[in-house]
């Protein structure tokens, strides 16, 4: 069954709507007064901070630690919940902080605004005219909210699942149209799912003991996670931290492994499938160097659908095993990774050695998946499209290419380029090598022309033949100017290629 999630505005009767969903399923309840409670427990004054974004949008860049430790106790207050049993959770935009989790029925109430305008007059004892002010004060200042922390609009019908006009339908009806729907293949737990939701869990642990720790808590990290490695991502300035976070991390449930790299940017190179061994890896590398930057991978499968839980399980491998075995010998078990697990473990493995590691993940399913499972907090510098939709043919998969591509762009705050286009950039062959000399030829015979003939262009310019002709000078400057700019342009911009300072 799927975590279900509430989103509704105060006085609207999605508080209610939840809890009746709870009763009549047998869920668990949790609301965002839980997360804001255990937040202040954590010292965090989420009270302060609401008011700060709200009333003072010029000091946000001072409460982006602040927001991103709400986050991490919220997610991890949530998963945990989430992992004891069935849950129904009651929020403004919870749901956000489940980025590619699939098991998520996403709902959002809205009010019928009558009842809530007479609703708010008799809990407030206001006039309605001094009510309505209220409401759509308190409106304005949750968008605002959830912009400043999510970074999306609350408003977009897109990011829910099923929204419930309370208009004219009761809250109890409301309640078993969702339970029908809750029930639905579509929201039942994966696999995939539930693992994408103990990373979660494991990044929240992880920034929270981060941030609870003095030694680290003033810090800037990225903290991401993939199949039990944590890697913690900081600034060259807090090089210092290299001995601390390992000590703060120690004890972390869940972690197999840790790994620190020292960037003060990130660029995330999203394939299907990586293999070892490829120039690109090695360009990207490069170029990860010149940027200071950290690169994350992520292994996106479009073609694939995750099975949900209590499919009948494969037929097991039985090659590779000793003739005559029983079973129940380690060395006799088959090899169980596949090629491409294989390959993305190399690729993250070379990264890693080459200190340029910025975690990895994997995501199957629609274009909004990938975006879901990408976080909007980590400052992307640059996004890489690789080699995607491998099954289709040549012409098809160069379109849906450039179609998610495009996507991308329009829904992330970073750069978008394809793998070929990045490659296109950081080759300096033949081809350039030419390009750089004819240039310098060019401009410099466009010097020595213009230098030769120093007296016919002052003539043009300012002299007898300007005073006749006054067009001359504006038709000489109008071609020369943007040539000589431009043969500049080319021979600067190659020459630092060339010297890897681009």
């Amino acid at each position: 069954m799927p975590i279900i999630f509430v989103c509704s505005v105060p006085f609207g009767g999605g508080e209610r709507l939840a809890r009746i969903l709870a009763e009549k399923l047998g869920y668990a309840f949790l609301s965002r007064d839980d997360v804001v409670g255990k937040a202040n427990e954590c010292g965090i004054p989420v009270g302060k901070l609401e008011v700060a974004t709200v009333k003072k949008p010029a000091v946000r860049e001072r409460l982006a630690r602040l927001k991103e430790r709400y986050l991490a106790v919220a997610t991890a207050t949530i998963c945990e919940k989430a992992a004891e049993g069935n849950l129904v959770y009651y929020g403004r935009a919870g749901h956000f902080l489940l980025p590619g989790v699939s098991h998520v029925l996403r709902v959002r109430v809205i009010p019928e605004h009558t009842q809530r305008l007479d609703t708010v007059v008799q809990r407030t004892k206001l006039s309605r005219g001094k009510a309505e002010t209220l409401l759509c004060d308190i409106d304005a200042d949750i968008r605002s909210w959830v912009q400043f922390v999510h970074g999306v609009d609350m408003d977009d019908f897109h990011r829910y699942d099923l929204v419930i006009n309370l208009e004219h339908l009761s809250i109890e009806n409301a309640a078993m149209a969702v339970c029908g729907i809750a029930d639905l293949p579509d929201f039942r737990p994966t696999p995939a799912s539930r693992k994408a939701m103990e990373e979660r869990l494991l990044q929240a642990r992880a920034r929270i003991k981060l941030a609870l720790d003095e030694r680290s808590a003033d810090a800037d990290l990225t903290v991401r996670s993939n199949d039990g490695v944590v890697t913690i991502t900081y600034m060259p300035r807090q090089a210092a931290l290299a001995s601390v976070v390992p000590q703060v991390l120690h004890d972390l449930p869940g972690c197999q492994e840790l790994r620190c790299t020292v960037a003060s940017t990130n660029i995330l190179w999203i394939q299907e499938e990586f293999r070892s061994g490829a120039a690109t890896s090695g360009q990207l590398i490069e170029l990860a160097r010149r940027w200071g930057a950290a690169v994350e991978l992520l292994r996106y499968r479009p073609d694939e659908v995750d099975e949900v839980d209590g499919a009948p399980p494969p037929e097991p491998a039985t090659s590779g095993t000793k003739p005559g075995a029983a079973g129940g010998v380690e060395d006799d078990v088959p090899e169980t990774v596949s090629d491409s697990d294989r390959a993305f473990q190399d690729a993250l493995a070379l990264l890693v050695h080459s200190g340029r590691s910025g975690g990895g993940q994997s995501v199957a399913g629609n274009r909004e998946r990938l975006v879901s499972a990408i976080n909007p907090n980590i400052p992307y510098s640059l996004v890489v499209v690789g080699d995607l939709f491998l099954k289709k043919g040549s012409a098809v998969r160069t379109r849906m290419t450039r179609e998610l591509t495009n996507f991308l762009a329009d829904h992330i705050k970073a750069p978008v380029i394809p793998i070929a286009e990045l490659a296109a950039r950081l080759r300096f062959g033949p081809a350039q090598i030419a390009r750089l000399a004819a240039s310098a030829v060019l401009m410099v015979a466009l010097y020595a022309l213009v230098f030769s003939h120093q007296e016919t262009v002052l003539n043009v310019l300012a002299g007898p033949f300007h005073n006749a002709h006054p067009w001359g000078a504006v038709a000489l400057v109008a071609v020369l100017a943007p040539l000589a700019a431009g043969l500049n342009a080319v021979v600067t911009s190659s020459v630092l290629r060339l010297m890897k300072l681009d």
